[in-house]
Parts: C-alpha cells; sequence; structure tokens
C-alpha cells in the first residue's frame, strides 16, 4: 500500500483519477446497450426465474464490466505508471477470473472446480509478490494492528480471491442484486480509502465506481441484462484486490459482511458451495407465488440464504425484497466504515476514544433502519452481535495471546506464528454459535409469520 502523503498527491493526480473515472462510466454506459444486443444475437440469454412469465434475459454481460474495467486499468497505467507492476496483475486478475466466469456461464463448472480456478486467479497475486514484481504487505486488524505475517500472507493470497470472488457470486439472482450491493460497498470503501490513505485502493475503487453504475442502470429492476458469472467473479475480483493492493481487508470484509453471511449460511446448510442458479428442486429455498411474489421455503431441507431469511416474515415483491437487501448492505457500510476508524487507531493514527465516537455516529444511520424497516431487525442484530462479539474476541486475543511466547510452526521454510493459529482455533466454536443463533431466528420468524 503506498499513501497519499508519500507521494504528494495533490490536484492534477485528483484530477487525472476524476477523468479516469468519468471517462470509464461514458465509455461503459454507451457500449452496454450495443453489448446487450450482441449477447441476445448470440443467444446468450436466460430466463427471469423470479417472474412468473420468465421473460428472456440477455446473461454474461459482466463482459461489460470487464471491458469497463480494462480500459480504466489501461488510462490507470497511461496517467500513473509509477503503478505500472500493480495495475498489470490487477488487470490480470479482472481478466482471467472474468475468463473463468465466462467459461462457467457456457459450460456450468462444478463448484469445486470453480473454487480451484479461482485460487489459480489469486496465484498470480502471489506468484507476482513473491518474485518481488508488487508488495503485498501484512493486513491490519482492529485492536491487534499491522499482524507479523511478511511471509505467510502472501501466501493466502489465492485463498483470499477465491473467497472474494464466490462470496460475491452467491449473492446474486434477483434484478440488480449484485451489482447494486458491490456498487454501495464500493462507494463506503471510496471513503475508507481516503481514511486510510491507501492510493491503490483509491484507483481501483474510482474505475470500479465508474463500471457499476452504468451497469447497475441496466442491471437494476426490471433487468435488460445479467451479469452472469462472468460479471459476479470479475466483482468478487475486483474486491479482493481493492483488500489486498489497499491493505483494505478488514473494511472490505465488514463492506460485503452480508455477502459473508449469505456464503456462510448456504455453505453451511448445504455442506458446499453452491451459486444462486445452482439453489433450485428440493433445497430452493424461495417459492415463487402467482402474484410474482416471492415467499420463503418451509422445507426443513431448503438452503439457508439472506433472501429466505428476509421472506421469513411473509412474501414480498422482488423490488421490496431488493429494497431491504440493498438498505442492509448500506448499513454494512457504515461497518466498514467503523472498522477502517478502528484500524487507524489501532496503528497509532487516531485515538480509540475519537473512533469510538465515530463509530457511535456511524451507527446512528444503522439503528434509524431497525426502526423504520422492522423485517431487517433480525439480520442486523445478528451482525451486530456478530461485530461486538468479534471486537470483543480480538481485544482477548491481543490481551491474553498476543503476549504469550510461543515458538513458530514451521512448514518447510514458512514459519507460521502459533499464537495466529491458536486465534484461529478460538474462532471456530463462536462462528458455529453464531449459526445455532441465526437458524433459532430463522424458525423463529417463520413461526411468526403463519401465525
Amino acid at each position: 500500500m503506498t499513501s497519499f502523503s508519500a507521494l504528494q498527491w495533490g490536484f492534477l493526480e485528483v484530477l487525472y483519477l476524476l477523468l479516469i473515472f468519468i471517462v470509464v462510466f461514458f465509455i461503459t454506459f454507451i457500449i452496454s446497450s450495443p453489448m446487450i444486443k450482441f449477447l441476445k444475437k448470440r443467444g446468450y440469454v436466460g430466463h427471469d426465474i423470479h417472474k412468473n412469465a420468465k421473460p428472456e434475459v440477455p446473461e454474461s454481460g459482466g463482459l461489460i464490466i470487464v471491458i469497463g474495467i480494462s480500459i480504466g486499468a489501461l488510462l490507470l497505467m497511461f496517467f500513473f505508471p509509477m503503478f505500472l507492476n500493480e495495475i498489470l496483475i490487477f488487470l490480470i486478475t479482472i481478466l482471467i477470473s472474468g475468463l473463468i466466469g465466462f467459461i462457467d456461464d457456457r459450460f456450468k463448472l462444478r463448484p469445486l472446480i470453480k473454487i480451484l480456478l479461482t485460487m489459480f486467479t489469486g496465484s498470480v497475486l502471489f506468484l507476482a509478490n513473491y518474485f518481488g514484481f508488487i508488495n503485498i504487505t501484512s493486513p491490519t486488524v482492529p485492536f491487534l494492528g499491522k499482524l507479523r505475517l511478511t511471509i505467510i500472507y502472501p501466501f493466502a493470497a489465492p485463498i483470499i480471491v477465491a473467497v472474494f470472488t464466490n462470496t460475491v457470486n452467491m449473492l446474486e439472482g434477483y434484478n440488480g442484486e449484485g451489482s447494486g450491493t458491490c456498487l454501495i460497498a464500493c462507494i463506503f470503501l471510496l471513503i475508507c480509502a481516503i481514511l486510510w490513505d491507501s492510493v491503490e485502493a483509491l484507483m481501483f475503487i474510482m474505475i470500479g465506481i465508474g463500471v457499476l453504475i452504468p451497469f447497475f442502470i441496466y442491471n437494476k429492476y426490471p433487468s435488460q441484462v445479467f451479469p452472469g458469472d462472468i460479471g459476479t467473479l470479475s466483482l468478487g475480483a475486483l474486491m479482493a484486490c481493492i483488500a489486498l493492493f489497499g491493505s483494505l481487508e478488514a473494511a472490505v470484509f465488514s463492506a460485503l459482511l452480508l455477502h459473508v453471511f449469505n456464503s456462510f449460511y448456504v455453505l453451511i446448510s448445504v455442506r458446499g458451495f453452491l451459486e444462486s442458479s445452482s439453489i433450485q428442486g428440493k433445497i430452493d429455498d424461495i417459492v415463487l407465488l402467482e402474484n410474482d411474489k416471492i415467499a420463503a421455503s418451509t422445507n426443513k431441507k431448503a438452503v439457508l440464504t439472506i433472501p429466505r431469511l428476509l421472506l421469513a416474515r411473509g412474501p414480498l415483491s422482488e423490488p421490496d425484497l431488493l429494497k431491504y437487501i440493498y438498505i442492509i448492505t448500506v448499513s454494512c457500510g457504515f461497518f466498514s466504515l467503523m472498522t477502517t476508524t478502528l484500524m487507524m487507531a489501532s496503528v497509532g493514527r487516531m485515538t480509540y476514544f475519537y473512533s469510538g465516537v465515530i463509530s457511535s455516529l456511524l451507527l446512528i444511520p444503522v439503528f434509524i433502519f431497525l426502526k423504520l424497516f422492522p423485517r431487517i431487525r433480525g439480520i442486523i442484530i445478528l451482525m451486530l452481535l456478530l461485530i461486538g462479539s468479534g471486537f470483543v474476541f480480538l481485544i482477548l486475543i491481543d490481551i491474553y495471546i498476543m503476549p504469550i511466547e510461543m515458538e513458530h510452526f514451521q512448514i518447510f521454510t514458512i514459519q507460521i506464528p502459533v499464537n495466529i493459529l491458536l486465534s484461529l482455533l478460538l474462532l471456530t466454536p463462536g462462528l458455529l454459535i453464531w449459526y445455532v443463533v441465526t437458524i433459532k431466528y430463522f424458525n423463529f420468524a417463520i413461526k411468526h409469520a403463519r401465525e
């Protein structure tokens, strides 16, 4: 990560970024309509399964996203040649993710194969860092500060890319769901990047927003185009690059907390990775009613998803369901800002007192949402419980685990801090308890809806 102060950025550099944003926005907007027609002409179409009429909609529209990001990356190379290596690896990561997504759109890869391929995508980041082409630094975690994982952390890059790409891919299926939530996340992460003083994060977020706004116009309800896996995987890769290059891992995790929740529920309830198009038949999470409203499945074997949790209190139209999903994503955006201030406090760039005051102010709109929208209360409260308990866990780790002198665990020539391994082991029971609480909440919501 490179700071603005280190480069002494001024008005001219900001002007370049704004110019790149504007160019990417208009190019993406201009090419969207002809690209949609091209996809339809080539027969790349799917059926909107959440409408009884099952209208045909062009899919693999994520090609528009990949083209837009590629143009943005080329412009970044021209205006900011000092970041040529980072931008090149970023572009390669996006292109490979998009290619995997396009192949999956055409041939429907098995989930395990897709995960392995996305890990291969992340290996590009690992190799580039290993040979000194780029520099991926250890993550900064609230309360713990910058972790001392200089050697081992780059090895985690393939896993991080695979997690983010598949996590974003799993929360997609409704008109504008994936693009809308990622756009909201990027807008909040833009503020996080400025607060965190991260040049790379700001550059990649700017072109991400520049691409997502025009794409969302065509993808929102009623959709004129679907992103397909080429879109969701490339967006997931974008988020992974923002996290890794910008040293914003914790903030990106918080911004995508809705996606993380959804992936965790699916993973546990079906004991494996499934994307939205695979959740059909006996494990379908929703039921489409005659009036085009959507209801939660009451089948005990049905997969647990965020839409199913939202629908547990009664049927909704697709636009209303999306509204609640967007509101929760905005809440997650405020969580990402809270996380960033705590990251700043943990490295001495802000006092914990000021971080606490700012975090309290950021929670005000979240509590307003809780009052105005009762349907999201359960999910937001579960998120607040997870975040709160997570922060307490980190504080306890910082006080009791990190100071313990332990020998590093060695695999070949790689030394792994035993403190980190022990912390991860202690985290597992907490996640299981959180999942049980979620199941209890869902059963309560279903029972309440029937009464």
